[in-house]
């Protein structure tokens, strides 16, 4: 294990997806913290199962995982962003800045904690019980809305899925609360790596289309941001130009403050 002035140097030196409490008193600064979160969504039993955490980034979920009793924990993600499924036409853009970024955080959490969880490049279209096995827990998170086909993906995770899946899943609250019985998405207005945004009945809708039976599901749960996120925007970078004023009001004054609006369902083999 590093000693705890090694270990802050390494996590200074780069950028955090995901919020983690390490050993020495060091808490990484994420842009996503989902400490209370996992207090929140319904884990089955781990103790002793094979688990996979999908499109993990830093992995706190697949590190989660370990902590509650799995006797096996694959992390998959991409380490080559330009891999990740872009919006605008192909061979657009590059897409390579942040590329090893991930794999690199996972890293270091693993040489803190002593962790044995896996890491294994791989996209989640790319899933299949030849090439993986099948998995007793499969977890996914806030990956849906990066994926251009999600069904498609949710597919190839029932394809390695043996027991039970959790996805847990930003959702649009207003259409939420609006249309709760009607399966409705959004479409991301930029070219970027984000597709799809669903309210929580189109959550629950792509699920059962890829083939799962759902046992239970809930929300919206927030999830806070971390601290690499300012509190509030910078003079003159309101992202009105990007995002319209009242998309930019209303993250600065709800979402940031509140958290990100989620839903979580618990699936299994149907």
């Amino acid at each position: 294990m590093p000693s705890g002035s090694s270990l802050r140097q390494r996590v200074d030196a780069i950028a955090w997806y995901h919020t983690f409490d390490l050993p020495g008193g060091i808490t990484t600064p994420g842009i996503y913290d989902f400490r209370e979160a996992a207090g929140k969504v319904p884990f089955p039993l781990l103790t002793g199962k094979r688990c996979l955490d999908v499109a993990s980034s830093d992995g706190f979920w697949a590190f989660e995982m370990a902590r509650r009793g799995a006797k096996e924990v694959v992390s998959l993600d991409l380490s080559d962003a330009s891999r990740q499924d872009w919006q605008g036409p192909l061979g657009e853009h590059s897409h390579t800045a942040g590329s090893g970024r991930a794999a690199s955080a996972f890293q270091i959490v693993k040489d803190a904690t002593g962790s044995d969880v896996e890491r294994r490049d791989g996209s989640v279209y790319d899933l299949s019980p030849a090439d993986y096995g099948s998995f007793d827990f499969v977890f996914m998170g806030n990956v849906l809305l990066h994926l251009s086909d999600p069904v498609r993906g949710l597919r190839a995770v029932h394809s390695v899925t043996a027991g039970h899946f959790l996805s847990y899943e930003l959702v649009l609250l207003t259409m939420s609360i609006m249309r709760p019985r009607t399966p409705r998405a959004q479409l991301w207005h930029t070219n970027d790596a984000r597709w799809w945004t669903p309210n929580m009945a189109a959550h629950r809708r792509l699920i059962q289309a890829a083939g799962f039976e759902i046992e239970r599901s809930g929300g919206p749960l927030f999830a806070p941001f971390g601290t690499h996120l300012a509190k509030w925007p910078a003079r003159g970078a309101t992202g009105v130009r990007t995002h319209g004023l009242r998309a930019a009001v209303a993250y600065w004054l709800f979402i940031r403050r509140f958290g990100a609006p989620t839903s979580w369902v618990l699936a299994r083999q149907a």
